[in-house]
C-alpha cells in the first residue's frame, strides 16, 4: 500500500490579484463569426468596460482548432484591431493560467 504524500498548502501571492483581469469576454458559443461581428462584439464589451471604468480585461478567443483549415480567425483579427483602438494601451497573449494562446489580455486607457 503506497503512502499518500501530504499536500502543502498553496502559497498565496499577495500581488496576484493586482494583475487579474477585472472582466472577461468569451467568444465561444457565438458560432462562426465574420470580422465585422467580431469587431461589433469587442466594441460593445469595451463600451461596457469603459462605463465601469475597468482597466484590465481578458478576451477568450480560443486557439482556432475548429476553424476552417485549422487556422485561427478571431485572435489574429482581434489583436490587430485592438492594437489600433484608441482606448487600448496594450494587448498581449494571456498568461498560461488564464488560457495562454487562446486569450488576449488588454490594458485600457479611458
Amino acid at each position: 500500500m503506497a503512502k499518500r504524500k501530504k499536500q502543502r498548502p498553496q502559497k498565496n501571492n499577495k500581488y496576484d490579484n493586482l494583475s487579474k483581469p477585472q472582466a472577461e469576454f468569451d467568444f465561444h458559443g457565438h458560432g462562426p463569426l465574420r470580422k465585422f461581428e467580431i469587431q461589433k462584439l469587442a466594441d460593445e464589451f469595451l463600451e461596457k468596460c469603459k462605463n465601469r471604468q475597468l482597466t484590465k480585461i481578458l478576451f477568450i478567443t480560443g486557439k482556432g482548432l475548429h476553424s476552417a483549415k485549422g487556422m485561427p480567425v478571431i485572435k489574429p483579427f482581434l489583436k490587430k484591431y485592438l492594437q489600433d483602438h484608441p482606448h487600448v494601451a496594450r494587448v498581449y497573449e494571456g498568461r498560461r493560467d488564464r488560457g495562454g494562446s487562446g486569450t488576449l489580455e488588454v490594458i485600457l486607457n479611458f
